[in-house]
């Protein structure tokens, strides 16, 4: 939709604006979507694991720096930070958790740039990009079915159970330090003013690694994941 309306609102930009070397600061927001909607463990048995992952929003923040070949070719590459969030609904027995699952990285990105047309400022990109995993963290609400545990004598301990606890736990031990995978980029670039430049961006960035460890993630069933997600945002053109 923003790159619709751009097109009715914004010109061509003008050939002797074209520059070799461009630096570009860009942020807005991620949207993050999940590998897996369900897993379930043992299907079989009553009150068995079951994850539900859902998609949720978080944020970037990126400085590029972009090498012009010619008018129509250039490479992008810089350095990207990545904050993304999924929601997460998993029960186990008499337990359900709610919360989100978070993870930040630190993001490289390299693609080459084509633009499609000398009338119309859309550009499309495509390379591939390497990310070191910053923070990995759940958080959220256990909720425990009390009136499920049963015994014949009354236990002190189980007694004094919570029904409802707040988590917040590290979970980075349970990624791999390590993601890579593709990036497809679309741009719309935006004449500022005679020396400032604006882009609108959307990226879509296909994890191609398990990042998942061997260790199951706190409050949750899954044993491989991939990340994707979508990237929405502006850009200022330096």
């Amino acid at each position: 939709m923003i790159l619709i309306l751009g097109l009715f609102t914004i010109g061509e930009i003008s050939a002797q604006d074209f520059k070799r070397i461009n630096y570009q600061l860009d942020f807005g927001t991620t949207l993050t979507i999940p590998y897996k909607s369900t897993i379930e463990i043992w299907p079989e048995i009553d009150k068995h694991p079951h994850t539900d992952y859902s998609p949720n929003f978080g944020y970037f923040l990126e400085v590029m720096i972009s090498y012009n070949l010619n008018r129509k070719y250039s490479i992008n590459t810089g350095l990207n930070y990545n904050y993304t969030a999924l929601g997460i609904s998993d029960k186990i027995g008499l337990f359900e958790n709610k919360g989100n699952l978070t993870n930040s990285y630190l993001t490289f990105p390299v693609l080459i740039k084509c633009r499609l047309s000398n009338k119309l400022p859309i550009s499309i990109s495509t390379g591939p990009y390497l990310s070191l995993l910053i923070s990995a963290n759940e958080k959220g609400t256990t909720y425990i079915d009390t009136a499920g545990f049963i015994f014949d004598d009354p236990d002190p301990l189980l007694e004094s159970i919570e029904p409802i606890q707040k988590y917040n736990t590290d979970v980075k031990k349970n990624y791999s330090a390590i993601d890579y995978g593709i990036s497809l980029q679309l741009d719309y670039d935006i004449k500022l003013s005679q020396r400032l430049n604006g882009v609108v961006l959307t990226r879509f960035n296909y994890g191609l690694k398990n990042v998942l460890t061997n260790d199951l993630v706190n409050n949750s069933s899954a044993n491989d994941w991939k990340n994707y997600n979508f990237m929405i945002g502006f850009g200022v053109k330096l």
